[in-house]
């Protein structure tokens, strides 16, 4: 039988969505092929790697909420120069 316990690749930078989507894409693909079998069967460490599993996709979901707040206050900062423009057409 095939090892699902493969870690996400570690050379992965979470600093873009694109990485957060490859990690979260792995993780599925992992899942998908572990319960695709016609019969389940439990594993020796089941348990542990699906604690580590929620806490990686925590870590996910907080890496993706920091990016989020980010691009928020970088739109705001953008649509204050953008506003500043169109007021003062004459300072370009």
């Amino acid at each position: 039988m095939k090892n699902t316990n493969s870690c996400p690749k570690d050379s992965i930078n979470f600093s873009s969505r694109e990485s957060l989507l490859t990690a979260n894409s792995e993780l599925i693909t992992q899942l998908r092929d572990r319960l695709k079998a016609k019969r389940f069967r439990p594993q020796n460490g089941d348990n542990i790697k699906l604690a580590y599993i929620r806490v990686y996709i925590q870590a996910l979901q907080v890496q993706n909420a920091i990016m989020k707040d980010s691009e928020i206050e970088e739109l705001k900062v953008e649509i204050e120069e953008l506003k500043e423009a169109i007021k003062c057409p004459s300072h370009r």
